[in-house]
């Protein structure tokens, strides 16, 4: 992967080519940004550009043997640690690396939900345990294959557990020489703070939506109106952008369910909240997470349809409908209080709460703040 072929990112590309030209690579660093930003696509460029023998002007030249390899997700000085499914077959990141090497060809842009997918299993969270510390310690001490620099790239240091983390301080804090941690999370807070400590960060920003509306159109061949629609929607995530191109489904099902929720609530029908709350709870996790990410989003589009030019809210005819209805009922009374009970279901869901308790409880508190004038 070369910077030229990352999705928008200026910035943080020159800060990062500026680090190598400079000679000043931290010997670990966090790459922290929303899904779909494209952090981890950049970590594998700079993983690339560092390991380059032929770098060209502010880039990897994709030629020399080196970035072949890189490529090819087969260069022996570059290792991945990610997120698996514990199980007795399979104990570290080495154990499901075809089924990450696929994943990485098909995309270098997708999400948590689309790895568990990949692994077998939507509704189970994936976990870097101590086999895989003791592992990544075993590669980092061996001397490099090919002379340069050793790097560990690590998707989702947050799903770490203690333990692994505390196999891994030393080796952190005292690296062998030319060794590089590159960590790249979306959540700095759920970081065990001893492994956060020893980081230099780098921030990693939403896409903007030109940018990701210029690539559909040049990438996927979309009209501009489209693509304005889709970048529009997905606020800059690019995976999320492409689960609504191909899933217009699951787009039907949470448009259909937060209609109904939202007429249930404003009406505080408790009978009918309940039905609803039985046939969201036996959905699966993954669809109940998603359209709590959808109901934040209609939340949004609705405060700006109310305080600004509608013309700015892009929406589909049927999202406008109800929206032009609704969104009069989204104020700078419950904006902010909404945004978080919605925030703090999504975290408790992903935490395996009762789906349940959970949506019966978001509905009562929904049925309090909804009327605020």
């Amino acid at each position: 992967m070369q910077f030229s072929k990352i999705i928008g990112q200026e910035e943080v590309k020159a800060h990062l080519i500026d680090t190598v030209k400079g000679q000043r690579i931290s010997h670990a660093q966090l790459f922290l940004g929303p899904e779909g930003s494209g952090s981890l696509a950049l970590a594998i460029a700079y993983a690339q550009y560092i390991l380059c023998s032929d770098k060209q002007n502010g880039d990897a030249c994709g030629k020399c043997p080196s970035c072949l390899k890189v490529q090819g997700y087969s260069h022996p000085d570059l290792h991945y640690s990610f997120p698996i499914h514990l199980a007795k077959s399979t104990r570290t990141s080495d154990d499901v690396f075809v089924e990450w090497k696929k994943q990485l060809e098909a995309s270098l842009y997708f999400g948590l939900q689309d790895w568990y997918s990949a692994l077998g299993n939507d509704n189970k969270q994936g976990t870097i345990g101590t086999d895989e510390s003791q592992k990544i310690v075993k590669k980092i001490s061996l001397k490099s294959f090919e002379g340069g620099y050793k790097i560990l790239i690590m998707w989702m240091p947050e799903l770490m557990n203690n333990q692994a983390a505390n196999k891994l301080l030393k080796i952190i804090e005292e690296p062998p020489k030319n060794t590089l941690f590159l960590l790249v999370s979306e959540n700095q807070e759920n970081i065990i703070s001893t492994i956060l400590s020893r980081t230099q960060l780098v921030k990693i920003p939403r896409l903007k939506e030109k940018e990701l509306s210029q690539y559909l159109v040049q990438h996927d061949g979309l009209m501009q109106e489209e693509a304005d629609t889709y970048a529009h929607l997905a606020e800059g995530n690019v995976s999320l952008a492409y689960s609504l191109m191909e899933d217009k489904e699951s787009a039907s099902f949470n448009l259909d369910n937060f209609i109904k929720w939202m007429r249930l609530c404003y009406t505080r029908n408790v009978g009918e909240t309940i039905d609803w709350v039985d046939g969201m709870a036996g959905a699966g996790r993954e669809a109940q997470k998603n359209f709590l990410v959808f109901a934040l989003s209609m939340f949004r589009q609705s405060i700006v349809g109310h305080y600004a030019d509608s013309d700015l809210v892009i929406l589909t005819d049927a999202q406008r409908q109800f929206l032009n209805k609704f969104s009069p009922f989204i104020n700078h009374k419950n904006i902010v209080v909404l945004t978080q009970v919605l925030n703090d279901a999504h975290y408790h869901l992903e935490r395996n709460a009762n789906p349940k308790i959970l949506f019966l409880d978001v509905s009562l508190k929904v049925f309090a703040y909804l009327k605020r004038k």
